[in-house]
C-alpha cells in the first residue's frame, strides 16, 4: 500500500474520491431529514426511483463515453453533473413541485452511470500490473471508511445544524474531487476522434457485449451476480431494516451495518494478500458464508451472532470483489473496459429495483423460512454451477480459447 500512496497522482486520484464518497454518504443522511418531513415517505421513495432508473438505464451508455474519452474527464463531467442534481434536491427537495426534485435525482442518476464506469476503469491507467489488485483492495476498503464516515459526519451535522448545510458541505467535497481530477488528468485510451451519432454509440455498446461474450468466464460470472441479487442481497437489503426493526429495535439496524461495513474492510485488506494461480476457487469459495444471511432473517438469532454473520458474510464479498475487478482489469484491452464495467454493475444492478420491491410481498406471502430457503439454494447452485465453464477457476480465458479478434472500439 505504501508503494501506492507514493505515487503522487495515485496518491491525488485516490485522496480525491475517499472526499467524494465521504460527501456522498453524508448526503445520504441529509436527503432523507429535508425530504420526508415536507412530502412524505412516497413522494421519497419516487425520489429514490428516479435516480437508480436513470442511473440504470445509462449504464451502458456511461460505459461507452468512458471509453471515448478522458476517463478523469467524465469523472469530471459526472461531478459537475452530481452537483447540479444536488443543488436541485437542496433547492426543492422540500419546496416547490415534485417534478423539480424527480429532474434532481435523475441527474444524479445520470452522473452515478457516467462516473462508475469510469472509475473503474481509470484505475488500470494509473496503476502497473502487479499493483492493481492492492489497489483495488484500498479503492474498495477506503469507500468503507469514507462511507460509514460520511454518515457519522452526516448524523452529526443534521442534528447540529440541519440537512441544508450538510448538503452544502456535500458540494465541497465535490469540489475536492473534481480538483484532482483536473490535475491527474489522464489521456483517451482509444486513437483517433470518436464517431458522431447515435448509431456509433449503439455500435460501441454492441462491440463491449461482444467483448464480454468472447469470454464466456466473464458472462456467467455476470449472469451469477444477476441471480444473486436479484434472489438473496436485493431481498436482504429490503428485509434486514424490516426484521431488525420487528425483533431488537431501531439501534440493532445500525450494528447490523457496522458489521456490514467492517467485513467489507477485513474482505478487502485480506484480498489484498492473496497469491494463487486460481483466485477464482477463492472468490467463489468465500461466498459460502452469505448463505447464512436469509438464514438469520428467518430464524430469531441474538443480534450479536447476527453482526458475527454481517461480518463473516461481508468480509467473503470484499475478496471476491477484488479479485474478480482484478481479473477484468488485466483480461480486456483497456479500450474496452468502461463498457465492461457497465455491463458488470447493469447486471447487478438491472432487477435489483424489483427485488427490493418485491421482496416483502413475497416474504409476507410464502413465509420467511420458505423464502429465505430459496435464497440460499438460489446462493449456493449459482455459485458452484459457473465452475462448468472453463476459465472461472482461474478468473481467464484459457489460452486455446482466447478471443483471436483485436477490441473494437469505435463505431
Amino acid at each position: 500500500m505504501a508503494q501506492l500512496l507514493r505515487d503522487n497522482r495515485y496518491l491525488a486520484f485516490w485522496l480525491g474520491q475517499v472526499t467524494s464518497v465521504v460527501g456522498t454518504a453524508l448526503s445520504f443522511v441529509a436527503l432523507p431529514a429535508l425530504i420526508l418531513p415536507a412530502r412524505g415517505p412516497q413522494a421519497f421513495a419516487l425520489i429514490l426511483a428516479a435516480e437508480a432508473v436513470a442511473g440504470v438505464l445509462l449504464l451502458l451508455a456511461g460505459g461507452v463515453v468512458a471509453d471515448r474519452y478522458s476517463r478523469t474527464a467524465v469523472m469530471a463531467v459526472s461531478d459537475v453533473v452530481r452537483v447540479a442534481g444536488v443543488a436541485g434536491l437542496l433547492a426543492f427537495g422540500a419546496r416547490g413541485q415534485l417534478w423539480l426534485p424527480l429532474v434532481a435525482a435523475c441527474l444524479l442518476g445520470i452522473g452515478s452511470a457516467l462516473y462508475d464506469p469510469a472509475h473503474r476503469a481509470a484505475l488500470p491507467q494509473l496503476v502497473p500490473e502487479e499493483l492493481r489488485q492492492k489497489a483495488n483492495a484500498l479503492d474498495s476498503a477506503t469507500k468503507r471508511f469514507g462511507a460509514a464516515g460520511g454518515a457519522l459526519l452526516g448524523a452529526a451535522l443534521v442534528t447540529a445544524v440541519g440537512p441544508q448545510d450538510a448538503l452544502l458541505i456535500d458540494l465541497a467535497t465535490f469540489a475536492v474531487s473534481l480538483g484532482t481530477l483536473l490535475w491527474v488528468r489522464l489521456p483517451r485510451v482509444s486513437g483517433g476522434e470518436p464517431a458522431r451519432g447515435v448509431r456509433a454509440m449503439l455500435g460501441e455498446a454492441a462491440a463491449g457485449v461482444r467483448e464480454v461474450r468472447l469470454r464466456p468466464w466473464a458472462l456467467v460470472i455476470m449472469v451469477q451476480g444477476t441471480v444473486q441479487v436479484f434472489f438473496l442481497f436485493g431481498p436482504n437489503f429490503a428485509l434486514l431494516p424490516i426484521v431488525s426493526l420487528e425483533r431488537y429495535g431501531p439501534a440493532a439496524f445500525g450494528w447490523l451495518s457496522a458489521a456490514t461495513s467492517v467485513g467489507m474492510i477485513i474482505g478487502s485488506a485480506t484480498a489484498s494478500r492473496i497469491r494463487t494461480t486460481r483466485p477464482g476457487l477463492w472468490a467463489m469459495n468465500v461466498l459460502l458464508p452469505c448463505a447464512l444471511l436469509p438464514v438469520c432473517l428467518a430464524m430469531p438469532v441474538p443480534l450479536a451472532l447476527w453482526c458475527a454473520v454481517q461480518v463473516v458474510a461481508w468480509t467473503g464479498i470484499g475478496i471476491f470483489f477484488v479479485l474478480w475487478f482484478t481479473a477484468l482489469q488485466r483480461e480486456f484491452p483497456a479500450e474496452v473496459q468502461g463498457r465492461v464495467f457497465a455491463l458488470e454493475s447493469l447486471g447487478n444492478f438491472a432487477l435489483q429495483p424489483v427485488a427490493i420491491a418485491v421482496a416483502p410481498l413475497l416474504a409476507l406471502g410464502v413465509g420467511m423460512p420458505v423464502f429465505a430457503a430459496v435464497a440460499v439454494v438460489a446462493l449456493l447452485v449459482s455459485t458452484y454451477a459457473v465452475f462448468a465453464v472453463p476459465g472461472v477457476d482461474r478468473l481467464r480465458t484459457p489460452e486455446r480459447a482466447a478471443p483471436a479478434v483485436p477490441a473494437v472500439t469505435g463505431g
